[in-house]
């Protein structure tokens, strides 16, 4: 059985959506002050998964067992990446 090979394409559209969420700093204090998270030592608890932006759930980088995750930082190479997608 052969995969089609268009099952695997990205649009620059996609790509470029995807490089600016990931480029977007998530504002912490602004969602535990919203209510949508709590810190939990170095990790968060998500309270209202619904009202978590798409670019923080982009971020999610571990789930633990009690339910904390771990979100990764906006990086450099994201920025890059929108710049050189938005030509």
């Amino acid at each position: 059985m052969s995969a089609n090979k268009n099952e695997f394409v990205i649009t620059k559209e996609a790509l470029l959506e995807k490089a600016k969420s990931l480029a977007k700093p998530i504002d912490f204090d602004e969602l535990i002050a919203q209510g949508i998270l709590e810190k939990k030592g170095k990790k968060y608890k998500i309270l209202l998964m619904g009202k978590l932006p798409q670019h923080a759930k982009d971020k999610i980088i571990e789930l633990s067992n009690d339910g904390t995750v771990k979100f990764s930082k906006a990086t450099k190479s994201a920025e890059k990446l929108v710049k050189k997608l938005s030509k």
